[in-house]
């Protein structure tokens, strides 16, 4: 049996320790808003992906109009307002 020597790893340089809670007001004030924010979107406004049950998808069947299509006027219409650069921009934030 051969005896084997330990190894021993040469320790690495020592890493600056950071708070964990900041004591800039600054940075306190950003956490804070954070935390506020975080707690006013919870529960979260979008439902769940499925939620069980029958649920019928689409439009209501006694819909009086057809569905959309590329020959429709009304999507003529739409395609001209987009080349012609007079389609409504949607506002940014």
């Amino acid at each position: 049996m051969v005896e084997q020597t330990p190894i021993h790893q040469t320790p690495g340089p020592k890493i600056a320790q950071v708070p964990k809670h900041p004591t800039d007001p600054a940075k306190m004030a950003e956490e804070k808003k954070i935390d506020q924010q975080m707690k006013d979107s919870f529960p979260a406004s979008d439902p769940p992906s499925f939620s069980g049950g029958n649920h019928i998808i689409g439009a209501p069947k006694e819909r009086e109009s057809g569905a959309a299509t590329g020959k429709s006027p009304e999507v003529k219409e739409a395609e001209k307002k987009v080349l012609t650069g007079d389609a409504k921009v949607p506002e940014t934030y």
